[in-house]
């Protein structure tokens, strides 16, 4: 297993990540809008003015940077969800756009992961707008960001989705309980996992798509910590957490 290597700080929560990134971003979806105290701490404002976190705008997620007064320094779509007004507001603040036709073959989610991955080869997205709205947009972005050539991560103040790719394990530890952690396979299958801190624990299990036994796990019995871990051996794992609204 590779060791951990870089610490990942969203807020209420941190993880210990099996490599380290040469940067990390924030992209914003068009899907549930992140709160505003949420999304203050993720991309606090540097003393040198902007953010740490350089953030990107995915189409109707440009309508959330205007909302919470975020600047997009990439703004990637085709605008047939973005508001006009909020495009032209990313212009004006030095956005570079990457604009599609609507008639196109991807996603703007995956269209805006492969920019990123050339742009900034060895970057870590957090992806962020992209739970709530339609189903189908969140089932394309998580299966897109579990197979992206960039880690990536899916995170809100209600859910978070890491992934593991094989011979990879993450740490995580939350302020408070969650309500729920689930492991979902985002290969045929994904073997040799194993778990410490919850109260059903695997040891070397496997686990295939048509299964769902790792659904709806919590932290074990005297867990104060609020800490567990998961490790994987072969294929792509998704670690889901959800909070209680």
């Amino acid at each position: 297993m590779h060791e951990y290597k870089h610490n990942l700080i969203l807020p209420a929560l941190h993880a210990a990540l099996p490599s380290p990134p040469s940067q990390e971003v924030v992209c914003i979806g068009g899907g549930r809008t992140p709160a505003k105290d949420w999304m203050a701490q993720l991309v606090p404002e540097s003393e040198k003015g902007g953010t740490d976190r350089p953030i990107w705008a995915i189409d109707r997620g440009v309508n959330i940077c205007h909302t919470l007064s975020l600047p997009p320094a990439h703004l990637i779509g085709d605008r047939d969800s973005a508001a006009h007004d909020a495009w032209a507001w990313a212009e004006e603040h030095g956005a570079r756009v990457h604009a599609f036709p609507p008639a196109k073959d991807f996603t703007d989610t995956e269209l805006a992961l492969r920019i990123a991955a050339e742009l900034m080869p060895r970057a870590l997205v957090i992806l962020t707008g992209a739970f709530g709205g339609r189903f189908d947009h969140l089932m394309s972005a998580a299966s897109v960001a579990a197979h992206a050539a960039l880690p990536c991560i899916l995170a809100d103040e209600r859910e978070a989705l890491f992934f593991l790719h094989g011979d990879e394990s993450l740490t995580i530890t939350c302020d408070s309980p969650p309500q729920a952690v689930s492991l979902l396979p985002f290969t045929e299958e994904c073997t040799g996992i194993t778990t410490n801190g919850l109260r059903w624990e695997l040891n070397g299990a496997e686990i295939h798509t048509h299964s769902s036994t790792t659904i709806s796990n919590v932290l074990a019995e005297g867990n104060t910590e609020h800490c567990f871990s998961v490790a994987l051996r072969r294929g792509i794992l998704g670690v889901y957490l959800c909070h209680k609204e």
